[in-house]
Order: C-alpha cells, then structure tokens, then sequence
C-alpha cells in the first residue's frame, strides 16, 4: 500500500512541473511578443518623427532656396549660375538645433539635405535659339536630397525632389507708359535753389511743403529752411541741439519743407537744410546760420534718371498708343469739342473763364441727388451726384487747353499737349465693374509755338480756382470752397505747377495731392501756399487695366531665376547614414 502511495505522489509531481513549465513558456512568449510590439511602435514612432524630419528638411531647404536664389553671396546661386553640374550642403540647423526665439522643430531629432544641380543641355539650347544671351540661359533639374533621423532609429530616411529652374523673361517696366516717376513722391529736374526759402517777414503763414512717403528727386538740389516746430519734432534725431537750434523766419515755427518722411536724392547739387545752429555758451556769436548740412541722413547722390526710367516718353509715343486722339490741327472737325467755361459766385459776382479749352467736368447735378432722412433738410451739392463722373480708359490724348474738375473713373492716362487747368477736387470713383480707378495726367509743352527757355507757356498744370453759384440747392456758394482742392492721381508737368488767382484769400490756397507730383520747372512761388504730398503707387492700379501701354514688343530678359516643382516626390526610403 505504501508503495502505489509513493507512486501516485510522483505522479503528482511530474505533472506538477509539467504544468508550471507549459504556463512559463507562454507567458515568456506573451512577454516576448509584448515586448517586440513596443520596440516595433518605438521604432514606427521613430521612423515617421525621422521621415516628418526629412520632408521638413525639403520645405527648409526650397524656402532658404527660393528667400536666396538670387543673392550671389550664396553657394548654390553660384552653382546654379555658373556651373553645368555639382552639388552644396543646405543649412538646417534651424531645424535640429533651433534659434534663439525658435524651438527645435524635435527634440532630438536631426536633419541634413544636400542640393544636386544638373544643367539641361536640350533646354539650354532651346533657350538660345528663342534668342536668350547664353550668359543667361539657364535651365536644369535641382534634386534635393533630405536626410532625417530621430533617437534610436539606425537609418536616415531619405527624401527627393526634383524641381526645374527657370529664367524670367518678358516685358521690362521701363517699356511701357504710365505713372511718371512711380517710385517717387516728388521729382523734378529745374529749380530755384532757394524754393523752399522762408521769406523773413512772412510771419501770417509762411508757405509750407510736405511730403509723406516715397522718394524725392532734386537734380540741382535745393537750400531748405527749417522751421522751429519740425526741429523739435520729426527732426529731432538729426539735429545735435535741437532745443537751442534756431528756426528760420520771422516766428521761426512753420513754413520751409518738411521732408523727414522721404528718401531725398539728387545729382548736380547737395540738398542743404538751413537753420540756427547753437555754437555754445563760451563763443560769440552764440547762433551761426549753417547751410552745408545736407538736410537728412537719408540724403544722398544718385546719377541722372533717363526718361525711360521714370516711365516719361516723346509727345508722338503718347500718340501713337492713344485710343482717343483729339488734335484740330490734323482734323478741324474736332475744333467743335473747344468752347468757353464761366463761372459765377453767388449774386454773380468773382467772375472765372476758361477760354478754349474741353470741359472734363465729373460734377453731377444737385437736383439729382435722392433726398435721405439724414440730409433732406440738408443742402446736396453737385459732388452728391456720381452719374456724370469723368471715364478714363486705355490713353487720352488732347492737343490743346482742357479743364478738369470732379469726379474720375476708369484706369488710363490724360496726356495733354497744352495746359491742363484744374477748377477744384479731382476724386477717384470705383468705376463700373465696383474695382478701384486711378488717372495719370501728363501735361507736355506745345514746342510748336511755345519756345520758351525760363518761363513755359505751355505743358503747365494751372489750378484756377472758381465758386459756383449752382453748386448747391441753397444757392450761395461756401466761401473757404476750392481753398484747399483733393487730387488724386499721378501729376506730371513739363512746364511747371502754377496757381492762378486773384482772390484776396490767395494766402489761404492751400493743396492736398493723394499720388505723386512731377515737374520740370519747380517755381515754388507759383504755386498754392501749401502743398501736402501723400504718396501713392497709382501705377500699380494702373497695371491691372485690360489697356496695352507697352510701347515697343521688344522682348528683354532679367537675370532672375525662379523655381517651378516638376515632381512632388521622386522616393522615400529608408538609407545608410551618409551625410
């Protein structure tokens, strides 16, 4: 009995560690399974943070390529210019290492990219044979090669793209007419040096003139008058006293030309600021009046625009590309459009004609204008009514005096072989498709009886001011109207600026010009008492007008280069850690 007792507790054993073995081998295979999910969900996580890293790498790399491509300090711009085939490490520390106000993309994550260049010869001769000098022409295929890599991976993942160069052709600005000086805010080429002069005893309200924005041309320079006020102010910062300095004229406070907000440019002659300058306490005399300063840090020489540069041309290019040509002397038929203009102030007194010139008048009529809660007791004007404003399409050109005033829609230019005279406000209205309109006007001087050397006849902007006895419902017109007229649009004048007037508030013409003002022969004292410039690149409106300005289909190219994806992605693979 004893031993089957024995037998059966061996038994027992045997199948005891049977059983824990069995349990053991699947929970180690549980484990081992386990296990190799997590490293194989590491590894996936790693593997994508290292492809996200190496297609970062490609947007880096196109971004420093395309910001750079064309700055000649850069290596790949010399390849790519230079070279038929070769390749450059890209920086993207940025991206690894982060900056100073930027973070790492990932931590522990490291990227790397190389650029491939590779000249296409076909292309290349193509280019050539359409007449592009073979200095230029270039054209190939650009392979960026985006490595990435994060924390525990063993591989880089590598990413291509292959993009094509391409060169810019087409069109250069300087060939086509439109807004004359279109970078600047003032620019003429003749002028007194003393313009800007403060007259001693002109202590009511000294002749003011501003410019805000763009640049401004002097070619023979110019002596400008500091007033008291704009040294304390805008100033401030280029004088060395400015609160012991002194201003010139009479009070010393206004007047002069407050240029502060302009680049200033000249050629022939310095433009000088003019003013009291502060000597010290130990010297006499203790102010001494300095004239060889030049009248900002922003001033400097540049050399002589050429015409075409400033998009001005002959009188007979303007011709030839108008759509609306008005000469008497070439058809006699067209003498109809010339007539005379007189306005009456109320109680028909202050008398102003316009003789022999085309009325260009954008004013409606008050009569039209629908009566509001806000403004039926109100007193409507002409400007109210918008239906009768002046369209400028495409290019308008008059031989002969015209008269502007209102409102202007529509994208073109208004070139005038004669003088242009200005009656009141010249505003811009969106024209009839709702999008913004802009007017160029150019006034050329008439040299087939205007041979004038020092005094134009002709190619002058004239504003004449007028009251008008019908302007409004009540009748009588507002006594400080046309004081201070709103032009908007780019202004050229061969023969000059000029105000024409015999009222005695003479001294209260004052101008707001909203574009640029160009001229030929800058006489200050003709002009309106202030003049405020605000600049404005009308020429970019203009340049979205349906119209042809170009003046010749000469073809020039640029040594610009640009990049166009020609495949979004070549590969993705996982490779050996190269780079």
């Amino acid at each position: 009995m004893r031993n089957i007792k024995n037998r059966k507790s061996g038994i027992a054993l045997f199948f005891t560690i049977c059983t824990i073995t069995v349990i053991s081998i699947i929970v180690y295979g549980m484990v081992s399974f386990m296990r190799g999910e997590v490293y194989l969900s590491e590894n996936y996580v790693d593997a994508t943070t290292a492809l996200l890293l190496a297609e970062a790498g490609v947007e880096e790399t196109l971004f420093t390529l395309k910001s750079q491509m064309n700055t000649p300090e850069n290596p790949f711009y010399d390849l790519i210019t230079k070279q038929d085939e070769g390749s450059v490490d890209i920086d993207l520390s940025r991206l690894s290492a982060g900056s100073k106000s930027v973070a790492p993309l990932v931590q522990g994550g490291v990227a790397k990219a190389r650029l491939t260049w590779q000249l296409d010869r076909k292309a290349f001769e193509d280019l050539v044979s359409k007449g592009v000098p073979r200095e230029i022409a270039r054209q190939g295929l650009i392979t960026i090669n985006s490595l990435g890599s994060f924390q525990r991976t063993r591989k880089q993942v590598e990413v291509k793209k292959t993009l094509k160069a391409m060169l810019i052709k087409g069109p250069l600005n300087a060939n086509a007419v439109g807004m004359v000086a279109p970078t600047h805010g003032l620019f003429f080429n003749k002028t007194n040096q003393d313009s800007f002069k403060i007259e001693t005893f002109d202590f009511w309200d000294p002749w003011g003139f501003i410019v805000k924005g763009g640049k401004a041309y002097m070619k023979d320079g110019a002596k400008i008058d500091l007033p008291k006020w704009l040294m304390l102010t805008k100033m401030r910062n280029e004088l060395d006293h400015p609160w012991l300095d002194m201003g010139i004229g009479w009070t010393g406070w206004t007047g002069g030309a407050d240029l502060s907000d302009t680049e200033l440019e000249y050629t022939d002659n310095q433009v000088n600021r003019e003013y009291y300058k502060w000597q010290g306490l130990f010297r006499w005399p203790w102010w001494v009046k300095s004239s060889n300063e030049l009248y900002h840090s922003q001033t400097r020489k540049v050399d002589e625009y050429e015409d075409k540069q400033i998009n001005l041309y002959p009188a007979e290019v303007y011709r030839r590309l108008a759509n609306r040509l008005i000469d008497p002397s070439e058809r006699p038929e067209y003498g109809k459009y010339y007539t005379d203009i007189q306005f009456l102030e109320a109680f028909g007194r202050n008398e102003v004609t316009y003789k022999n010139v085309i009325p260009l008048y954008g004013w409606g009529d008050w009569r039209n204008v629908h009566n509001k809660y806000s403004r039926y007791f109100g007193n409507p004007t002409k400007a109210h009514d918008t239906s009768r404003a002046v369209e400028i399409n495409g290019l308008t050109y008059i031989k002969g005096d015209v008269f502007l005033e209102g409102w202007v829609k529509g994208k073109g230019l208004l070139v005038v072989e004669g003088n242009i005279y200005i009656g009141g406000d010249v505003l811009t209205m969106p024209d009839d498709s709702g999008l913004e309109s802009c007017v160029g006007i150019i006034a050329l001087r008439d040299k087939s009886w205007d041979t004038s050397v020092e005094e134009p006849k002709s190619g002058r902007i004239i504003y004449k001011p007028h009251h008008d006895s019908d302007w409004s419902r009540f009748g009588v017109t507002h006594p400080f109207r046309n004081l201070s007229p709103r032009l908007e649009g780019s202004f050229h004048a061969e023969g000059g600026l000029e105000l024409d007037t015999d009222s005695q508030m003479r001294k209260l013409t004052n101008m707001d010009i909203v574009g640029n003002l160009s001229v030929d022969y800058f006489n200050r004292r003709k002009m309106p008492n202030d003049i405020r410039i605000t600049y404005y690149n009308w020429q970019e409106v203009l340049e979205k007008s349906t119209y042809d300005y170009t003046v010749d289909k000469k073809i020039d190219f640029t040594n610009l280069y640009e990049l166009a994806i020609q495949k979004e992605l070549i590969s993705w693979r996982e490779v050996e850690a190269s780079l």
